[in-house]
């Protein structure tokens, strides 16, 4: 029986891996930011929400390659590692996509400074605050994929094993 091999996924070269990591911890610094409305308020949390997508638009970029070569690969065999990281991974970007969305049009701030008259709107507030309530628990599962990458970072040396499937 042929069994299709794991994901053939290049190491990236050392500058390109660092600069992922910098722009990884930016991405989870400004997330962390949006994360409590509460705290920041509004106005801060709106424009923050807003700022992230660029952020996570270049993150998946840089993760391009190896979105490809696994969706791929999707059909046929892959370790549960890499097959349980790429579901996860859309359910990040599904998510992430319903979040943003919902936010957008329930925005009480940022839109309405731009001119954009705020409808009131209970099924994309309830949508809104139910993908905030999840997001955070699927990134802490995507840091714990990768903590093996983060921690090697951390410490300035090159991880043993990659993440799975090669995406840090």
């Amino acid at each position: 029986m042929n069994q299709m091999p794991e994901p053939a996924v290049s190491q990236p070269a050392p500058a390109r891996d660092n600069f992922k990591f910098r722009w990884d911890v930016l991405l989870l610094v400004v997330f962390l930011a949006t994360c409590a409305p509460s705290v920041t308020g509004i106005p801060l949390h709106e424009w923050a929400s807003l700022g992230i997508v660029p952020i996570v638009a270049i993150h998946l970029a840089l993760n391009w390659n190896w979105i490809i070569d696994v969706t791929r690969r999707s059909l046929g065999r892959l370790s549960g590692e890499v097959r349980f990281n790429h579901v996860l991974d859309l359910l990040l970007f599904a998510s992430f996509a319903l979040l943003m969305v919902s936010g957008i049009i329930v925005s009480e701030s940022a839109l309405p400074a731009l001119g954009v008259p705020r409808k009131t709107d209970g099924f994309w507030n309830g949508l809104h605050n139910a993908t905030a309530n999840i997001f955070p628990s699927l990134i802490g599962i995507h840091l714990a994929m990768h903590w093996r990458w983060i921690v090697a970072k951390l410490r300035g040396t090159k991880p043993a094993a990659s993440s799975p499937g090669g995406q840090p």
